[in-house]
């Protein structure tokens, strides 16, 4: 068997064819979600699936399969007009180790509604990924692939149908982790609990340490939780002399980490699983509480992650982003989970690289704030809110050279906005809701006075889309939704042009449910930029001024009786793309050979 990569796959396919939801300080708590009664307290061992692998015929062997349910944890209660139901939503998730070129085998079993039939059609996303599924008579599920020879991280899920069941609704990822080395040596400091790290804080040899290694002790089948703080609603001050903290393969730590950094470079890697189920949701968006800051984060008095290498690790069931912004940091094979709006995902800043990484997130997923930022081979299943791809929400977006090559969109779960606006939505005052504007594969809620790819367009290349979404493109120039004294008068809104310029190359999409937009939002008539100034009101409708410049090469529309179309000048953009502009807009259409780098 010959393992090509995705991208050469999706070429093969197509051959013949600022802050996410960032909100000034709030009234705390937020009244937006109901908190169960009775939380649940990860880990949980799946009640949905079990799991078995076997690495190059090796032999079965079983895998410990976790489950996060929604809605029943403070970090991602049951929330206000989420279409969500708590309950049968659930993500269960299961670790395998492997290595470059290896045969891998999967057996899967249904636990809770009875085996797996062959009408339920299962199979396995991405779908470039080529992997061979098989439902056995027995109700079981096998799963044949090869690692690449270049491998350092794989993720997919398991997609089936059943009624109101199926993977969509109790979803099943797959992890596959290249090797990860346990570090060793005196300067190592073992944690299996919140003592070891108590102790540590007063151990008068502190500075001989430069290692954490967690290493839950297990409690079969269960490992046991590392709660940061005693009861895993803290977050851990990592110490300053520290450049490793390693996650075992059966660690589980409940907390979060906060780093004061003064090293070069900071290493965060291993296949274990920081958890932030225990802190709350409601309590995000307050200041100076533990609740109110991300899972990784930073001391710094500008809230910088720099210099940071990420690999391995599973962030899951966040009340808030996964990460402060990193800068000139690596990271890789990272999976991350968040329920709710605001809980979003990877921060990527200046100079930053992304691979391999897994997402499933309710708001932002990747956010493209620096210049240069790279991703390749992620894979997104992405929620009810937000953009898979944020390109910014205020106006410091640079983009010069960004790169997206390899984007396998595997589900959304979106059902806003149900019909396309270019109107303002912000107002002054508390932040309002954006009406799904932010929804979208590509995304932007830039504001005047913007220049995104101005000195080298930014390209995203290789992107893949499972199912048909709500919206494809949602590239807007808009009024802030976050207002400032200065951004929140009319002179700011007419007196500042913006530049958005773009790459869009060799991309598969079903037809998007609503019109797609790429343009400037019209501010109209009667809109109040500032209550408290009356020269800031809009007698007329007015289009905010720019340009943007926007390349579509080699995108195929898959239409709803299942013909893919290439989107060139020859059609009608509104017809097969549903694409439609606003303002000062030039969108390129080409097709050209497809795309093999």
């Amino acid at each position: 068997m010959i393992r090509i990569s995705r991208t050469f796959k999706l070429a093969l396919l197509l051959a013949p064819l600022m802050f996410a939801g960032v909100t000034s300080a709030q009234n705390c708590p937020e009244k937006d979600a109901t908190p169960p009664t009775t939380p649940l307290a990860y880990p949980l061992a799946s009640d949905q699936y079990s799991v078995q692998y076997q690495i190059d015929g090796s032999g079965w062997m079983p895998a410990m399969v976790f489950i996060s349910y929604y809605g029943q944890t403070t970090g991602s209660p049951q929330r206000n007009g989420v279409p969500y139901v708590t309950g049968p939503t659930s993500m269960s998730f299961v670790s395998i180790p492997a290595h470059a070129n290896a045969i891998v085998q999967l057996r899967v079993t249904k636990l809770a509604t009875g085996r797996f039939q062959f009408s339920d059609n299962v199979t396995v996303r991405p779908t470039p990924i080529l992997a061979n599924v098989q439902t056995e008579r027995d109700g079981t599920v096998q799963i044949s692939t090869r690692t690449a020879g270049n491998f350092n991280g794989e993720q997919f899920i398991l997609m089936w149908n059943h009624g109101t069941d199926g993977g969509g609704i109790e979803g099943l990822a797959f992890y596959l982790n290249p090797p990860y080395t346990r570090p060793n040596g005196t300067n190592v400091k073992v944690v299996t609990s919140w003592a070891d790290l108590q102790g540590f804080a007063n151990d008068p040899n502190l500075l001989n340490y430069n290692t954490l290694d967690f290493e839950s002790s297990s409690s079969a089948p269960l490992p046991v939780p590392i709660q940061l703080g005693g009861d895993g609603s803290r977050a851990y001050k990592v110490p300053a002399n520290i450049v490793n903290v390693f996650f075992g393969p059966s660690a589980w730590v409940r907390g979060k980490l906060q780093f004061n950094k003064v090293t070069p470079t900071t290493y965060v890697y291993g296949p274990g699983v920081l958890d932030g189920s225990q802190f709350s949701y409601l309590n995000r968006d307050c200041d100076g509480t533990e609740d109110g800051i991300y899972a990784l984060s930073s001391l710094d008095q500008f809230g910088k992650l720099t210099n940071f290498n990420v690999n391995g690790i599973i962030l899951t069931d966040l009340n808030h982003a996964a990460n402060d912004p990193f800068y000139s940091s690596a990271i890789n094979n990272v999976k991350v989970l968040g329920w709710n709006s605001n809980n979003a995902a990877l921060r990527l800043n200046d100079s930053t690289t992304a691979s391999n990484i897994f997402i499933r997130s309710s708001d932002d997923s990747l956010m493209f704030w620096g210049s240069p930022v790279t991703v390749t081979n992620a894979t997104v299943w992405q929620g009810y809110n937000g953009g898979v791809i944020s390109l910014g929400w205020s106006d410091n977006s640079v983009g010069d050279g960004n790169l997206v090559d390899g984007l396998w969109v595997v589900k959304t779960d979106w059902v806003t906005p149900t019909v396309q606006s270019w109107d303002a939505v912000s107002q002054p005052g508390p932040p309002k809701p954006v009406n799904g504007q932010n929804d979208g594969v590509i995304a932007s809620l830039m504001i005047p006075s913007t220049s995104y790819g101005k000195n080298s367009p930014p390209v995203f290349r290789n992107i893949y889309v499972e199912d048909t979404p709500q919206v494809l493109f949602s590239i807007k120039i808009v009024p802030p939704i976050n207002c400032t004294p200065d951004t929140c008068v009319a002179t700011f809104l007419t007196k500042n042009s913006s530049l958005v310029q773009l790459k869009i190359e060799n991309l598969f999409s079903p037809q998007s449910v609503i019109k797609n937009s790429i343009g400037f939002e019209t501010v109209p008539a009667g809109f109040i930029a500032n209550a408290t100034d009356t020269t800031s009101i809009f007698p007329t409708d007015y289009i905010l001024t720019g340009k943007m410049n926007i390349e579509l090469t080699n995108v195929w529309i898959k239409l709803p009786f299942g013909l893919a179309l290439p989107l060139t000048n020859s059609f009608t953009a509104d017809w097969l793309g549903k694409i439609t502009t606003n303002g000062n807009v030039h969108v390129n259409y080409n097709l050209g050979p497809p795309l093999f780098w």
